[in-house]
């Protein structure tokens, strides 16, 4: 089981330095029923943060795997497509 704080941020700083836009997500991976199956889960930590889906279910790579789908689909949101992506993992 492990956990990311993944961020995605634009080029431009707003009044107080941050990046604008800058939408951040908690992640968290564990394994599933099944060997080598994974599920990770993703939690919006800003309130306008886009997210289609929040649940990613694999039955084989495990969790590696779970998280790798996460991170793509989260890739893919057209709100994220264009900004920067940092990843920052650990264990629970």
């Amino acid at each position: 089981m492990f956990k990311a704080i993944v961020t995605f941020f634009g080029d431009n700083l707003d009044a107080f330095g941050m990046p604008d836009p800058f939408y951040s997500y908690l992640v968290v991976v564990s394994s599933w029923k099944t060997p080598y199956s994974g599920v990770a889960s993703i939690v919006p930590l800003s309130l306008e943060a886009p997210l289609s889906r929040n649940h990613f279910l694999v039955t084989i790579g495990g969790e590696r795997a779970a998280f790798d789908a996460a991170i793509a689909a989260l890739k893919a949101e057209p709100g994220n497509a264009r900004l920067a992506f940092h990843s920052e993992e650990s264990p629970l």
